[in-house]
């Protein structure tokens, strides 16, 4: 009994993770699809809502790939597809990132988190595909959780921000509520991908598909080895 609840738990892992992905983007798409706005855009240029919406679309869709990829053990025949959907999102998006924050109404100090934020994002994500493109697969899943990390993020953004508006209400630093809030979103996830990849620096391999592949890995350096989960495959 108490094996097939350890068996289990990674299912249940994922579909708590899909539950909150898909619960958060049902929270944050009425207004854009209504041609709404949660952003002041009243000063800001013509070009910005519609680079906004494009924006979040497709860290929308990389949000949905990164699910496909953690749940590779079900559904591996999708697995190659949403890795590339999810590289290509988080490449791009990062770019349309720096140009929304060059114009952000939420001062300097907030625009300079959104362009380290996606500078780290995008080089995180490269570094994660030249990895699975060398064979390293092991430094590839290691990017790729660092990757995610940033990627969900923007979840903890929306916690993070009434906690430091209610500490902060009314006070003399009250003007420093967003970029506080905007650096300590992506700062915390990716620090506690960091202790968890130093706690546990090894991942044990994904279960072979066929006794051939078995014997290969067995010829693999242990440091490729190390976190495989999909040969040749890209993702998280």
């Amino acid at each position: 009994m108490a094996h097939n609840r350890f068996r289990s738990s990674p299912a249940l892992g994922l579909l708590t993770a899909a539950l909150v992905v898909i619960g958060f983007l049902a929270y944050s798409w009425p207004p854009y699809l209504s041609g709404g706005t949660r952003i002041p855009e009243d000063a800001l240029p013509t070009w910005y809502h519609p680079l906004l919406v494009a924006h979040i679309a497709a860290g929308s869709v990389a949000m949905v790939a990164g699910l496909i990829q953690l749940g590779r053990r079900w559904l591996a025949r999708w697995h190659r597809i949403a890795g590339r959907a999810y590289a290509i999102c988080m490449i791009t998006v990062p770019v349309m990132a720096i140009m929304l924050a060059a114009v952000t109404p939420f001062g300097p100090a907030t625009a300079a988190s959104h362009v380290t934020f996606a500078l780290t994002t995008a080089g995180c994500t490269i570094a994660g595909v030249v990895a699975i493109r060398r064979g390293n697969v092991a430094g590839h899943r290691r990017w790729m959780l660092r990757s995610a990390a940033l990627c969900y993020s923007i979840m903890l953004n929306r916690i993070i921000g009434p906690i430091v508006a209610i500490v902060l209400a009314g006070s003399p630093d009250e003007a420093s509520i967003p970029p506080i809030t905007s650096w300590l979103s992506w700062i915390l996830p990716l620090l506690a991908v960091e202790l968890w990849l130093e706690l546990r620096p090894t991942v044990r391999p994904a279960r072979r598909h066929s006794d051939h592949a078995a014997r290969e890995n067995e010829k693999t350096p242990s440091r490729v080895r190390e976190g495989v989960f999909l040969s040749g495959g890209g993702g998280i």
